[in-house]
């Protein structure tokens, strides 16, 4: 009996071994020690309690064998071999060791389903590494592999900011504005006037804007943080109705009314679901759990504006909760929903707390927002190319141009840089191609398979997909949100500068990409890099479609809290271009490493990573 239950337990804690061992990214060589102790522990047990070595025995002993190869040398198939038997050890132990049962009561049958279970669970985690390799090995670049970026040839940090203010002259860039449009008009008459040929898609959609939105209760005007993108619009005389405390998508009472809402902002989001660290550089001390906590809130708790339109709601307000006021001001948030068909607005937690307030007093409110709105409204993207010696292969420089402020977006300003540097070098080896998407702020209508380079990708095969005499793109490199500092709300929900720079996300396609970005970023005197692997089919940026089609990449994306504030200042405080231009130098040094990589040595880009990933 004693044997039995020992073989039980020793089975569960196996199974329970193998499966933290396939989730938890990162602590794979924590699990691989505690094997090793439950190992020792199981052989020593055996050992004492039988005369002969059975078959269990030597399962245990190549196990511990395994185990510790894999903590020696890291190697992701002995992970995955680690793995493997100790499923083996816990299915064995807990339905094949001991005395067969041919009746049993009914808590045997529960927990041996239970095991079962965990089994299961255990083994489809196990495919699952076997199909993603979690473990990425760093990779030492060729010693003679160097690049020098000769700053005295670099846009100077003056030319950048004219080009910044220029750009912020064109106010608010949201797809298809008049803004968005003149940007677009003007990056175009930049590469003319370098003498490359502007290759341009025309697209249309229906385009909403807003122009002017309040609250108003007991004839006070109630500060709107922002108004809710594509959420709706009303005329000049709002709605008017009584006002509805409710939860979002409890919206039976609210019929004929306007309802409030709270959406608590998720401050310590589990960032382990949706990002994995490859490596750091810089001392940054891993991934802060409120980054990005605006834009995961918005993506992740919902309004439910479809079914307060269906229940016939006129208006929602929504309060912001858990976010000081500061921060959540004019947040063009969220950015990548569909058209609702009902007027929302934000008003944040002082603001908002009248608005409660008056809701359980039943009182009447009134909210307005008025907005543009354009049926078939003209958009465009467009690349240009810098032709390579290799008329085969290609490299894909990419980015989006709408935006909201400096930062959301001046990747295409940094692009123009590194144009009229590469120009005045020698001829590279492969065809550089330079993308200047739309659509990033309408993804709705422009994310294709995911983000919108995607659209532009699928109209142009012949730049990448290297099939039927068409270019090979070889690697990506994307260039986003430049120059950014770091502003967060402190511990009295005070919000402003911490001092530092934003942390610097990069994503790299596979282990050769984070090596280039590394060597590209080790002369910076200033950089918090963090290297992510994309991870439960989510990449931040527009990197992700070049990493879908297998193509290895550098997704470079600091993802500052303010990133879509739509400010009149389009966040200029925020912003340092001497940051930028040395992001821009970085830029250009991994560019110029890619570009004298052999194909055979950059590879395919690696698969998502899936669980738990790496956060430190």
């Amino acid at each position: 009996m004693r044997s039995k239950c020992n073989g039980e337990l020793s089975g569960i804690v196996f199974l329970l071994l193998a499966l933290g061992a396939s989730v938890f990214i990162g602590k794979e060589m924590l699990f691989a020690v505690l094997a090793i102790i439950v190992l020792l522990a199981q052989l020593g047990i055996y050992t004492f309690q039988r005369n002969k070595r059975g078959n269990r025995f030597w399962v245990y002993a190549v196990a511990l064998v395994t185990e510790i190869i894999f903590l020696v040398t890291n190697e992701p198939w002995m992970f995955i071999l680690a793995i493997l038997l100790l499923i083996v050890a816990g299915v064995w132990n807990v339905f094949f060791a001991g005395e067969v049962r041919k009746s049993g009561t009914v808590l045997l049958v529960v927990r041996r389903v239970l095991y079962g279970i965990v089994a299961v669970i255990a083994s489809v985690f196990w495919i699952v590494n076997i199909y993603a390799q979690p473990i990425t090995r760093s990779v030492t670049l060729p010693a003679d592999l160097n690049v020098e970026v000769n700053n005295d040839k670099l846009d100077s940090p003056t030319t950048m900011l004219k080009n910044i203010e220029i750009m912020n002259s064109f106010g608010s860039r949201t797809t298809g504005s008049e803004g968005h449009n003149r940007f677009i008009a003007w990056l175009q008459q930049q590469v003319t006037d370098m003498e490359l040929t502007v290759y341009r898609d025309e697209y249309t959609f229906d385009r909403w804007e807003e122009k002017t939105s309040s609250v108003i209760v007991d004839n006070q005007e109630i500060h709107v943080s922002s108004a809710f993108p594509y959420s709706g619009e009303t005329d000049s005389n709002g709605v008017t109705g009584e006002l509805v405390y409710t939860k979002p998508g409890e919206y039976e009472d609210a019929k004929g009314k306007i309802a409030v809402v709270e959406i608590k902002n998720l401050e310590s989001f589990p960032i382990a679901l949706v990002m994995n660290i490859r490596g750091k550089f810089g001392e940054p001390g891993g991934i802060p759990s409120d980054e990005g906590d605006l834009v995961l809130t918005t993506g992740l708790k919902h309004a439910k504006l479809d079914e307060a339109k269906e229940q016939g709601v006129k208006a929602v307000i929504i309060v912001w909760d858990g976010v000081s006021d500061e921060k959540a001001e004019k947040q063009y948030l969220p950015f990548t929903e569909h058209y609702f068909g009902i007027p929302a607005v934000w008003v944040n937690k002082t603001e908002g707390q009248k608005v409660i307030n008056a809701a359980k007093e039943h009182k009447v409110g009134t909210v307005i927002l008025e907005a543009e709105t354009q049926k078939n409204a003209p958009t465009e993207s467009f690349y240009v190319k810098i032709e390579g010696k290799n008329k085969k292969e290609s490299i894909i420089v990419n980015t989006h141009t709408d935006g909201v402020n400096v930062v959301e977006e001046d990747g295409a300003i940094g692009m123009l840089s590194m144009i009229r540097y590469l120009q005045q070098q020698e001829q590279p080896e492969r065809t550089m191609i330079f993308a200047f998407v739309t659509g990033h702020f309408r993804l709705p209508e422009f994310k294709g398979t995911s983000q919108a380079t995607s659209t532009w990708m699928q109209a142009h095969p012949e730049l990448w997909d290297g099939t039927d005499g068409h270019l090979k793109a070889v690697a990506g490199l994307t260039v986003e949100h430049l120059g950014s500092l770091e502003w967060k709300d402190n511990a009295s929900g005070q919000y402003g500068p911490t001092g530092e720079i934003s942390t610097e996300f990069a994503y790299a396609g596979n282990e050769i990409m984070e090596a280039i970005w590394m060597k590209a970023v080790e002369d910076r005197s200033n950089t918090r890099t963090v290297i992510l692997r994309g991870h439960n089919k989510f990449q931040f940026g527009e990197s992700q479609p070049l990493f879908n089609a297998g193509i290895p990449m550098i997704g470079l994306i600091p993802m500052p809290d303010y990133l879509l504030v739509d400010s009149a200042n389009r966040e200029m405080d925020k912003f340092d271009v001497n940051l930028m231009r040395e992001q821009v130098g970085s830029l250009l040094k991994a560019l110029q490493l890619i570009d004298r990589t052999e194909t055979t040595e950059l590879g395919a880009a690696d698969r998502y990573s899936f669980f738990f990933g790496r956060t430190k």
